[in-house]
């Protein structure tokens, strides 16, 4: 039994002694080196996707809770100049998601999933054209210019069951 141990640590010694050639050490090397380089590519990579998801999930929240509150305050509208205060803000951040949109600063749908929105926004302007001035549509175009691409662009309407405010649907009755 001592025999076949010395015949093995003996072969088993030479072949560690013998020598590598610088090619092959070389080749090695690189092999081990790109491994590892893909391996930490890959896991970046990963990482940077999931953090992105986040990212994005939490902006689509945040746009979405910030026109909710905004349409919740129309309840506490009682002059005209709180009804354009409303309108104003509500027009402003649809003009803010429909650039960053448009610009590829996030992903079309975040924009698309908010369309709804941007109807409502659609009547919000109809009732500034109607309150204010035939000529407020041009206005609305300099001001909310994103706002009237994005829904020309994915073909927003406005949605039938969406309706403003009391204050502001008496307001045009006056």
């Amino acid at each position: 039994m001592r025999n076949m141990f010395d015949i093995f640590s003996t072969a088993y010694l030479q072949s560690i002694s013998l020598p590598i050639e610088i090619p092959v050490l070389a080749v090695m090397i690189s092999s081990v080196t790109m491994t590892i380089f893909a391996i930490t590519l890959w896991i970046t990579w990963r990482t940077t996707k999931e953090n992105t998801r986040a990212t994005y999930s939490q902006l689509l929240r945040s746009f979405h809770e910030d026109l909710t509150k905004r349409l919740e305050k129309n309840t506490v509208l009682q002059t005209t100049e709180d009804c354009e205060r409303y309108a104003n803000d509500y027009l402003n951040t649809l003009d803010e998601i429909a650039f960053l949109t448009l610009n590829n600063k996030i992903p079309t749908e975040i924009g698309t999933y908010l369309r709804r929105f941007f109807g409502y926004g659609i009547i919000i302007i109809d009732w500034y054209d109607k309150m204010v001035s035939a000529d407020f549509g041009r206005i609305a175009k300099a001001n909310w210019p994103n706002h009237f691409e994005f829904c020309k662009k994915y073909n927003i309407q406005k949605n039938p069951d969406d309706k403003l405010p009391k204050i502001m649907q008496d307001f045009n009755k006056k």
